[in-house]
């Protein structure tokens, strides 16, 4: 009975997601939204939209906005939060801004109180967020 939102912000990589996803069995589920994450996420946000489970997996440079917005609202009190690529950070030249940006984010969700946070080393890194209850 759930239902899944995917924020993309290229339309011909939107078209293709939900070309697929109409394939799908379950594809009536699944609303693909086109625009910049921080603009929808704030949408969502102001119609009082929440969700059980967050996934982020865009450019590195936004993560700690969208990490954010999700904790300002947007993930429910049980909620689940999960980052893709949390340990790129250690692929990329030290002189790449996406390299700075991933070690704030990760920095930041340590420093967060609200939450408890374990990374998984597989691939490149995934952490998986929760509000301390």
């Amino acid at each position: 009975e759930g239902q899944v939102i995917t924020l993309e912000l290229d339309q011909k990589i939107a078209d293709v997601a939900q070309a697929g996803f109409d394939a799908s069995s379950v594809g009536q589920k699944i609303k693909v939204v086109v625009g910049t994450a921080v603009e929808e996420m704030k949408k969502l946000a102001d119609v009082a939209e929440t969700f059980d489970i967050i996934f982020i997996d865009a450019e590195k440079e936004g993560y700690i906005a969208y990490y954010d917005l999700a904790m300002g609202g947007l993930l429910k009190d049980d909620g689940i939060m999960m980052v893709d690529n949390s340990l790129c950070a250690l692929l990329y030249d030290k002189n790449d801004i996406r390299s700075q940006r991933l070690h704030e984010f990760n920095q930041h969700v340590k420093n967060d109180k609200r939450v408890e946070q374990v990374v998984l080393t597989m691939r490149e890194g995934v952490t998986i967020v929760r509000r301390v209850t």
